[in-house]
């Protein structure tokens, strides 16, 4: 009897220390997911700043309805319009000498719906990034080390007396317009697997492609 009482107490006791054990997996575990969530660097980049080649800027979208913008962005401060297409600016504060916002819309004539769409959307301003915090006023050698676009020198222009080139990534639809000391001084979203010189009326009315 004496022998059935101490090994009842005994299997008590053990009981007792393995739930006072700490659950080493669980604390393994929170160990690891604290250091993910410690190593995800830079914040993401929120969704009115980001640019997302072929979709959008902002929000802005490729394929977007002009009436949609223009309740967006206000009355543009300027524009052109030519044959079913038309370029319109927006300027910071309405200060020409301020960053621009460029949209490109077209629409098909003759069509049953004859709708202008966003087609390409242009940005000066460092304000807008990619989710790699690519962004206007970056290094051309800093856009390329990050190996994500296939950029081609597709087109060059001239502006205030400088030489900018365009480098796209047709296929992905974003370009970047490079000053003379390799800074980016604008980025062009458009539509993937098109160039960003396909647009009626250019960005810049000098504008001249590069032979491929």
């Amino acid at each position: 009897m004496l022998k059935h009482c101490l090994l009842a107490v005994i299997a008590i006791l053990l009981c007792g220390c393995m739930q006072n054990r700490p659950n080493s997996k669980a604390t393994d575990t929170a160990a690891t997911e604290v250091n993910i969530t410690d190593t995800t660097g830079e914040k993401p980049v929120p969704v009115e700043q980001l640019i997302l080649p072929g979709q959008s800027i902002g929000t802005i979208d490729i394929n977007e309805n002009s009436d949609s913008v223009f309740r967006k962005l206000g009355k543009p401060d300027a524009g052109d319009t030519a044959m079913g297409k038309s370029l319109s600016t927006w300027y910071t504060k309405h200060d020409i000498s301020g960053y621009k916002t460029q949209i490109f819309f077209s629409k098909q004539m003759g069509a049953a719906d004859e709708v202008s769409q966003v087609k390409q959307i242009r940005i000066t301003s460092p304000w807008f990034k990619t989710m790699d915090y690519m962004s206007a006023g970056m290094h051309l050698q800093t856009i390329e080390s990050k190996k994500e676009f296939n950029l081609k020198k597709s087109a060059q222009y001239t502006d205030g007396g400088k030489l900018y080139f365009i480098y796209d990534d047709a296929d992905a639809g974003i370009a970047f317009e490079i000053d003379d000391k390799n800074v980016c001084a604008g980025i062009i979203i458009h539509e993937p697997r098109k160039d960003a010189t396909a647009s009626y009326i250019a960005f810049h009315p000098n504008t001249q492609i590069i032979s491929k």
